[in-house]
Parts: structure tokens; sequence; C-alpha cells
């Protein structure tokens, strides 16, 4: 039991760092882009590429390299009732608030695609939740988006003092 609590907790860990590199990645890959576009930018062209490189892709590749293992490799879910891996596409299909289309699409869409998905069972009828490589991808935008979110607002904040 104490080894299997251990796996999880690397496997936890190396999720929370490719979240968190991944965050970093974007933000000084977006910076340096649109800083170089500023006529009034205090910044030489090799700091913003140097930054770009080193502060953005770098982090990025090393966030792939912890994410990708775990995103794409989905184990088959059997069907909880009679074992079989055979599944397809429940059909089953969902509303979706008016508020998801129009105030907050982006966030909505990737909360619909970070679910799992509902499959029917080919041999005995049944209906399950399983998740797809899609879902962890889309899982793991989420929650760049929602840190990048948090960064901002304490950006923000952090701003106004005097």
């Amino acid at each position: 039991m104490p080894g299997a609590f251990a796996g999880l907790a690397v496997k936890a860990l190396k999720y929370l760092a490719g979240i968190t590199l991944a965050t970093i990645g974007v933000v000084f890959t977006v910076g340096p882009v649109v800083d170089a576009f500023n006529p009034q930018s205090e910044w030489y062209w090799w700091m913003n590429a140097g930054m770009f490189v080193v502060l953005g892709l770098l982090p990025l590749a090393g966030a792939v390299a912890l994410l990708k293992r775990g995103a794409t490799e989905i184990p088959p879910r059997r069907c909880p009732r009679c074992g079989s891996p055979e599944q397809a596409p429940a059909g089953v299909l969902r509303r979706s608030g008016f508020w998801v289309h129009l105030l907050i699409w982006p966030l909505g869409l990737l909360w619909r695609t970070s679910r799992r998905q509902q499959v029917r069972c080919l041999q005995c009828d049944e209906l399950y939740f399983t998740e797809t490589r899609g879902v962890r991808i889309a899982c793991i935008l989420l929650w760049v988006f929602l840190l990048l979110l948090l960064l901002g607002a304490i950006a923000e904040h952090l701003q106004e003092r005097p």
C-alpha cells in the first residue's frame, strides 16, 4: 500500500510541475512577443529573444516532457458490469447553458471537454464514464488557463498598491 501511495504522489508532483512549467512557458513566450511589437519598449531585441527561448520555450519543452506520457497513455477502462473492454460512444447529448456560449465560451469549452466521456459497453449495453486523450489534454489546458488568470489577478492587485 505505501508503494502505491508513493507512485500516486510522484505522478501528482509530475503533473503539478508540468502545469507550472507550462504556465511559466506561456507567460514568457507571449510576453516577449507582445513586447517586440511595442514601439516604446525599453528592452533590446536580443533580450526579448533570450527571454523567449530560455524562459519561454525551455519550460514549455519541460512541460511537454513531464505531461506527455500522462496525457497520451490512457489505460483502457473495462465495463464495470461485465468486464468487456469493447466500448462505443454513448451518443448522449448534453445541452449547455446560454452563458457557456456567450459569456465565457473559452473557459466553458475547456470545462466541457475536460470532463469524462460517457461510453456504452458493446456486450451488455451498460453506460459508464471513461477518460480519453482529449479529456486529459483539455484538463491540462484548463488548469494552465486558470493559473494564468490567477497570476494576472495577482499582478493587477500588486500594481494597484501605492
